[in-house]
């Protein structure tokens, strides 16, 4: 079945589907996403110029250019991209320029709806759901989160690359001008960031078994202070203070480390508690 056009097929573009699944296999420094992009893109670009190989060659260099975006939004940009080099294979005035400079405006939205609705939002949404279970230890809670998670993924994946090729530039455009694509960031950017406040009351344990006074009258520092001031209050301190030293510039990797001991050494002499 033809998808809309009298070269590409729809097995064209299956097999352009499948090969976004390792596209970053290839990422490196200086082009990033760049050459999975263009192996992604090939079964196109081999079709749309099977019988002009001078633009085959320089098709597949101007694919190979700086690529990076949100993996899974890769297709929309590749559909997009297909479109454009077609018009390019019929008209030798089309200027190729163009396609790279379409490719690079959008990395930026798609990114941006990508890392913000996806990655930072759903992502963490389906962790926190299969994390319940997974703590109750049910095996469903993997299950879910691999469902989830990558279902919609690689739905966007082939829908994206079938109306990104349909649609060409100007449904971007119309959004671009209208600035949906700003305002569908920035509210899933709120939502997201409500979903980790709300993990960090719930994944987040800390308690300590402090106490003073005798037996008897004992006053428990967690219990009589601390829950009654504010419940989480201690889990809650430990987060701002991450944060507080990921704003400084502390590495990941120290910050981990250093949790690690700390963690260690409050258990062993019985300050802190799970």
């Amino acid at each position: 079945m033809m998808m809309t056009s009298s070269n590409l097929t729809t097995k064209d573009f299956r097999k352009a589907f499948w090969r976004t699944f390792s596209m970053g296999a290839s990422w490196e420094y200086s082009k990033q996403l760049g050459v999975g992009y263009a192996y992604a893109m090939t079964p196109l670009l081999k079709k749309i110029f099977e019988k002009k190989p001078e633009k085959l060659k320089e098709s597949m260099e101007r694919n190979t250019e700086f690529f990076n975006v949100s993996n899974f939004c890769s297709s929309t940009i590749m559909g997009i991209t297909a479109s454009m080099e077609e018009k390019y294979a019929e008209n030798d005035n089309f200027d190729p320029t163009t396609i790279s400079n379409i490719k690079a405006s959008l990395m930026g939205p798609l990114s941006a709806i990508g890392d913000s609705l996806m990655m930072s939002t759903w992502r963490i949404i389906c962790t926190s759901i299969a994390a319940a279970f997974a703590l109750k230890g049910y095996f469903l809670g993997p299950v879910i989160f691999i469902l989830a998670y990558n279902i919609p993924c690689t739905l966007i994946r082939w829908y994206g690359m079938k109306y990104g090729y349909t649609m060409g530039v100007g449904f971007f455009e119309k959004l671009n001008s209208s600035a949906a694509l700003e305002k569908l960031s920035y509210y899933s950017s709120i939502l997201g960031m409500l979903v980790i406040g709300a993990m960090t009351s719930s994944y987040v344990i800390m308690n300590t078994k402090i106490s003073f006074g005798k037996a008897g009258s004992k006053l428990s520092l967690q219990k009589d202070v601390f829950d009654q001031i504010l419940p989480g209050l201690l889990p809650l301190i430990a987060t701002f203070l991450m944060y507080k030293l990921l704003k400084k510039g502390v590495s990941v990797g120290w910050i981990i480390l250093g949790t690690f001991v700390l963690g260690i050494v409050c258990c062993y002499f019985k300050i802190l508690v799970p």
